[in-house]
């Protein structure tokens, strides 16, 4: 059996295997391009400094949530319940606000990794939080 929780877990691994090498990585921050068309945006709470990434090309735009949703339901309807994996929970039910209300208010496509497939969706707003809309999509042969 593993001593200590996830977090403990997860902030040893850091220590061991990140900041060693810490001075050979460039770190990005709110606003920050990754690469052309691709925008750092700060999403804290899942984890310390969490980050998801606006990503648009051709005119097109879609904002790569990463774990900022636990479940397409739950997190979606009720974006202030706490969720037993987010290390902040508090900043974790803020962030999931904000991020899902300017997804809603902005009509933007999201990917999120606890979507169901193909994870590429909307969110329209409803009265306690947000609806899921998956988009559709169709194979050509």
């Amino acid at each position: 059996a593993r001593a200590g929780t996830p977090a403990e877990g997860n902030q040893k691994s850091v220590l061991a295997n990140v900041k060693p090498l810490a001075d050979k990585m460039t770190f990005i921050g709110e606003g920050d391009d990754v690469a052309p068309g691709i925008t750092g945006m700060l999403a804290p709470g899942h984890t310390p400094g969490m980050m998801i990434f606006n990503v648009e090309s051709q005119g097109k735009r879609l904002i790569l949530t990463a774990d900022t949703a636990n479940h397409f339901v739950l997190s979606l309807q009720r974006p202030d319940w706490e969720v037993k994996f987010d290390m902040d929970k508090a900043k974790a039910a803020a962030t999931r606000k904000r991020v899902f209300d300017m997804i809603a208010t902005d009509k933007v496509a999201f990917l999120g990794y606890h979507m169901p497939f193909p994870a590429v969706g909307y969110a329209e707003k409803q009265e306690t939080g947000y609806r899921f809309v998956p988009k559709s999509y169709q194979f050509d042969i």
